[in-house]
């Protein structure tokens, strides 16, 4: 017996958790409406019985007296009482003698009651004393009877004592009448009540169906999906404006996988053709050399070559790692750092690669002289590697002698450097492109130059990274003019004083 109630408890239990949440908040809802109606049935037919109850025993404590007074003088007189209908009426003298008097009709109806001794034969009772009614059997199954009994005195001696019994059987006919009005009435209100709670509990739960359908496009793959807004104070209003916050996140994140894997796959497949022009001239001199087809007067000049195509190749190794690094994990070492200094270092940098240019350090403004100091927070070593990059691309792509301006100055909280060079330039429609990875404008001059098609890239990945810009224009008068936008350092108010450049910045 045990195994088969914790199998039907199982079963149900099943059966329960996997009915929907509709159909379970109608049976809980119909549930809690029948037992809130069975109890206020119950407490409503209690209240009745005892109030109907209560009318019968006001009836006989009012009409007791009396009749016991008028059985006493018929008895006395030796005349038949005078007994009222639905009334039982029993005299007990003080020898034990019974007289009892019922109408034929109501014995008929009611049975006769069965009071027992209700008060003692001949004890000491006041004369208008009266017991407390109490209900008794009755010779008719399943009907009561509420009696008194009153003592009575003749000459202050006691006589004998009158007992009377009223019918309840009114008051139980009233009370299963109205229990069955109340029942029918009781059945309809939840039949009623449980159908518009299931349509009410269904309109209430729209919102979540369309959640779910939206739930479910999602899961097909259809991440532009969104659900349909609600109000912000409720629990569903709440839970939409979550699930949309999260749906764009995870869009995004998608997004941004999608992005990663063509630059990956762009950058694997750029990198790979990059890596093999270089390894095939090695592979090429290496074999010619074993093959003894390098004279030697020329093992020089192939050791050269050998030797320069393993300097690009490590320098495009270098590039390489330096990208994935701020693609993937970019570490900021911020610092307080002067971009004036930065300048005026790579503008001896650059001399040091070519004496025969002009490089000066100067103000924005036409005749301005650059600022004395212009702070940021920011890498030093990144922020270093972007001058190092511009200043090795002008070095590498302009003619030698050409002059250079690295200009420096502050607009609307941005410190601003635009490096320019008065070389050919670049066409208008390859100035959007050069930013991207392993772009060259003139392939076999780049390559020729050792350039790696990385360094602009490099330079746009680090400005991004500090909340920057780098963008291209052209150099009044000819050539290139690479700007660079970064947020100045945040301390309050940021004063430049300016003064005369040095000789040294204008030679």
């Amino acid at each position: 017996m045990t195994w088969k109630r914790t199998y039907a408890s199982t079963s149900a239990q099943e059966a329960w958790h996997s009915t929907s949440l509709r159909g379970r908040l109608v049976v809980l809802f119909t549930a809690i409406l029948t037992v809130g109606f069975a109890i206020a049935g119950a407490a409503m037919v209690g209240i009745m019985q005892a109030h109907l109850v209560s009318q019968v025993d006001r009836e006989l404590e009012s009409t007791a007296k009396q009749l016991a007074v008028a059985t006493a003088r018929s008895i006395v007189a030796s005349v038949p009482a005078d007994v009222p209908s639905n009334y039982y009426i029993r005299f007990t003298s003080t020898e034990g003698v019974h007289q009892t008097s019922i109408t034929q009709d109501t014995a008929e109806r009611f049975g006769t009651p069965r009071p027992g001794e209700l008060l003692q034969v001949g004890g000491i009772n006041p004369s208008d004393s009266i017991t407390r009614p109490v209900n008794v059997t009755s010779t008719k199954p399943n009907s009561y009877w509420r009696a008194v009994a009153v003592p009575i005195s003749v000459n202050n001696k006691p006589y004998g004592v009158v007992t009377v019994a009223m019918p309840l059987s009114g008051t139980a006919e009233t009370v299963v009448s109205t229990s069955r009005y109340f029942a029918l009435l009781g059945l309809v209100i939840v039949v009623v009540g449980g159908t518009a709670s299931y349509y009410l509990i269904r309109h209430a739960l729209g919102p979540l169906r369309r959640i779910e359908n939206v739930a479910e496009q999602i899961a097909a793959g259809d991440l532009t999906q969104r659900i349909e807004s609600e109000p912000s104070g409720t629990e569903v209003g709440s839970l939409a404006n979550s699930l949309n916050q999260m749906l764009t996140q995870i869009e995004h994140s998608f997004e941004e996988r999608d992005r990663s894997e063509q630059r990956m796959r762009r950058f694997v497949s750029d990198a790979s053709h990059e890596l093999r022009t270089p390894l095939s001239a090695l592979r090429g001199y290496g074999e010619l050399y074993r093959m003894g087809g390098v004279p030697d007067d020329r093992v020089p000049e192939v050791m050269s070559r050998i030797e320069a195509e393993s300097t690009r190749m490590g320098n495009l190794v270098e590039d390489l790692l330096t990208l994935a690094r701020l693609d993937e994990t970019p570490e900021i070492h911020p610092e307080e750092i002067d971009l004036v200094k930065i300048a005026r270092d790579s503008s001896f940098d650059m001399r040091a690669l070519d004496a025969s240019r002009v490089v000066s350090v100067i103000g924005l403004g036409e005749g301005e002289p650059a600022p004395d100091e212009l702070l940021i927070e920011a890498d030093k070593d990144q922020i270093t590697q972007v001058f190092t990059n511009l200043i090795g691309n002008i070095n590498r792509y302009t003619p030698k002698g050409t002059p250079v301006e690295i200009a420096l100055g502050e607009t609307g909280g941005n410190a601003i450097i635009e490096i320019r060079d008065h070389g050919p330039g670049i066409s208008k429609e390859d100035r959007d492109k050069v930013f991207a990875r392993f772009y060259r404008t003139d392939v076999s001059r780049s390559r020729a130059s050792g350039g790696s098609g990385l360094g602009l890239a490099i330079v746009s990945s680090i400005m991004a990274l500090h909340t920057g810009q780098a963008e291209l224009g052209r150099t009044s008068g000819g050539g290139l003019t690479v700007r660079l936008t970064v947020p100045v350092k945040q301390n309050g108010k940021q004063i430049h004083k300016t003064s005369a450049a040095s000789p040294s910045e204008n030679e």
